[in-house]
């Protein structure tokens, strides 16, 4: 970042060894031999930036959506999500199409969103809630 009134990061480290009378740990040094950070990939800019380089806010929201994309990947490394069908029976049908990866979490989802939605309010004949028919649609 070429713009001498934005504090980058590097300068807090700096403040911050300054007021804590602690050196900076070497391993983010941006004079040291063997570059242990790596730099950030702005897909906004088109580039790297070495991380010491940024402003604190760009920092906080490299840093967000960094953890926002691991979350991501880690959610979405098990198995595809199906679509279910699932009918509860109560004293009025309810039907719905739930996302889930297998049937047992397409039951929880179904009783989850049903209580969500106001399905305790019912009036029902009888305390039992069960799923009448459960299939994978395509």
């Amino acid at each position: 970042m070429e713009n001498n009134k934005i504090i980058t990061t590097q300068d807090l480290l700096e403040i911050e060894s300054i007021r804590s009378k602690i050196k900076q740990p070497k391993d983010i040094n941006k004079h040291e031999e063997g570059k242990l950070l790596n730099d950030y990939f702005s897909k906004s800019k088109g580039e790297f930036i070495p991380l010491l380089d940024m402003s604190l806010p760009y920092m906080v929201r490299a840093f967000n959506k960094t953890l926002q994309e691991l979350y991501n990947l880690k959610e979405n490394r098990g198995e595809e999500k199906k679509k279910f069908k699932v009918v509860i029976n109560t004293d009025e049908t309810y039907s719905n199409i739930i996302e889930a990866k297998n049937i047992e979490e397409a039951r929880e989802k179904t009783y989850s969103e049903f209580f969500d939605n106001g399905g305790d309010k019912m009036k029902l004949v009888s305390q039992d809630l069960d799923i009448f028919e459960i299939e994978e649609v395509k």
